[in-house]
């Protein structure tokens, strides 16, 4: 029986394929959960112009990407914090970085935000933003006592 997935399915296929299984799987299976439709001329049509879609807006969104992580940059973010002898008092992880970037108008998400050890000392630091899988932007960050 030919299907069209619905859903990703693993070992079969992506949302959106059209695939030939065995008429026992496909209803007894895949049919009752509505992982898949049947694969009729007008759903096949349909199905391809939504693949359609769904690829001209991953490209669309990739070229935002490149586009933030272009403006990203040798960007340098500065934050204020106590601290003592170069020391700081508690840390800087992802959660206070977002809020710097977010101060200048930058919205990304705190796991974006790659960082091996939290900040403990005053001074510069490299941090990588991981945009998607091959868009990245790496940043500094500049921390200064508040005394």
């Amino acid at each position: 029986m030919k299907v069209i997935l619905i859903q990703d399915i693993k070992n079969l296929g992506k949302k959106g394929d059209t695939k030939e299984v065995s008429n026992g799987y496909a209803r007894n299976y895949l049919l009752p959960k509505n992982m898949v439709k049947v694969a009729t001329p007008e759903a096949t049509a349909i199905a391809e112009k939504e693949k359609e879609h769904a690829k001209k807006r991953q490209t669309e969104n990739s070229k935002k990407l490149m586009d933030l992580a272009d403006s990203l940059k040798g960007k340098i973010i500065f934050i204020k914090t106590k601290e003592k002898k170069g020391k700081l008092f508690g840390s800087i992880g992802p959660k206070e970085i977002r809020k710097a970037l977010a101060l200048e108008n930058i919205d990304i998400q705190e796991n974006n935000i790659i960082q091996k050890n939290p900040i403990k000392k005053v001074g510069e630091h490299k941090i990588k933003i991981e945009l998607a899988n091959n868009i990245e932007a790496d940043i500094m960050l500049e921390v200064t006592g508040d005394k």
